[in-house]
């Protein structure tokens, strides 16, 4: 019954538009598949593509995503899948969401029409030279993906992370 944000906070990094787009491309798209169909209407007052927040701190905060904490296997593997891509996000050039249909089909959760881009967008994840220290991480999540997975938001996500249930 709690909210959750799917928020990454970033230190250290330029934010750049072009840093922005290789995460709605190559984190929020795939992401998107793994939603419950609830989670479309927040869209499009939260979880926009591009949207940021700038942080005190100095960095800024990634505010597209719906929250990804609904597993353990789900957490670890977007928060390092971020870390991947805003390290190499100069070499990640696919931008799928330029395209209107596939643009359109992400605020429409037409999970059919993004499913085609987005292999093609792990193929270039899976070939940066950093790709294997964190694949143990990453891999379960595009395995999940992959395979068609679907989060229940409705779901009490405490005993996942070992958290009693008063």
């Amino acid at each position: 019954g709690l909210p959750l944000g799917g928020h990454l906070h970033f230190s250290g990094i330029v934010l750049t538009t072009p840093l922005l787009q290789a995460l709605d491309n190559y984190l929020a798209l795939p992401v998107m598949l793994l939603e419950d169909h609830t989670s479309l209407s927040r869209r499009p007052r939260y979880g926009y593509l591009g949207d940021f927040r700038r942080q005190p701190h100095g960095g800024f905060e990634y505010r597209t995503l719906p929250s990804f904490l609904v597993s353990p296997l789900v957490a670890k593997g977007v928060v390092y899948l971020a870390y991947l891509i805003v390290l190499h996000y100069k070499q990640l050039t696919q931008r799928p969401l330029h395209q209107e249909k596939i643009h359109r089909a992400y605020y429409e959760g037409n999970k059919s029409v993004i499913r085609d881009s987005v292999d093609s967008l792990f193929r270039d994840l899976i070939s940066l030279s950093d790709y294997t220290a964190y694949a143990k991480y990453i891999d379960p999540l595009v395995v999940h993906i992959s395979n068609g997975k679907i989060w229940d938001e409705s779901r009490d996500i405490r005993p996942l992370w070992n958290i009693p249930v008063l």
